[in-house]
């Protein structure tokens, strides 16, 4: 089974690069909260073209959060992935310095942290619901308030986690292949 989907994970690179474009030149600060849903908006627009069920879970102050899920196993715990789509960038960061692509590279604001990840997360979702066969039910879990220390999304996030068998965070690693664990 790995084969097809690695296959057409291949085959997707540009409509991957197509998301990121379309993730990055949103302003999405985390106290943008109309920004951040918008981030939200696409991916669901994403999840509803690969057929993914989903839903919204309203968040008053902070973006709503994502939690999209395909099914497998036989009452299996669920593989949690994790991602936030909200930035440190102030509003208008977009204007200035929208994504562009060279040599490979992507650039704009939330490239190096986790919109990549978020399109990472989407493509594994739409994989495995197109081929099937991962033992273990996917859920994807998309929070807008993670920059800020998850004041309003902490609880969606605990109560996805304590059922899980694990999680995954997709953020990419820094230039040099570090990686953040805390702050």
């Amino acid at each position: 089974m790995g084969e097809p989907i690695v296959e057409w994970l291949n085959q997707q690179q540009g409509n991957m690069v197509e998301l990121l474009r379309d993730l990055v030149n949103i302003d999405s600060n985390s106290f943008d909260k109309a920004g951040v849903d918008r981030v939200g908006t696409r991916l669901t627009a994403f999840f509803d073209n690969h057929e993914i069920p989903h839903e919204t879970i309203p968040l008053e102050e902070y973006g709503d959060a994502i939690r999209a899920v395909v099914s497998g196993g036989d009452g299996n715990q669920p593989i949690l992935l994790c991602g936030h789509r909200d930035t440190v960038f102030p509003t208008g960061e977009v204007e200035k310095r929208p994504f562009s692509a060279a040599d490979g590279k992507a650039f704009g604001p939330g490239v190096a942290d986790m919109k990549p990840g978020l399109v990472i997360n989407a493509f594994i979702l739409a994989a495995f619901h197109k081929f099937g066969g991962h033992p273990n039910p996917l859920v994807g879990l998309f929070t807008g308030d993670e920059e800020i220390g998850s004041p309003a999304s902490q609880d969606v996030i605990t109560a996805e986690a304590e059922k899980a068998r694990l999680a995954f965070n997709s953020e990419p690693s820094r230039p040099s292949g570090n990686i953040v664990t805390r702050r």
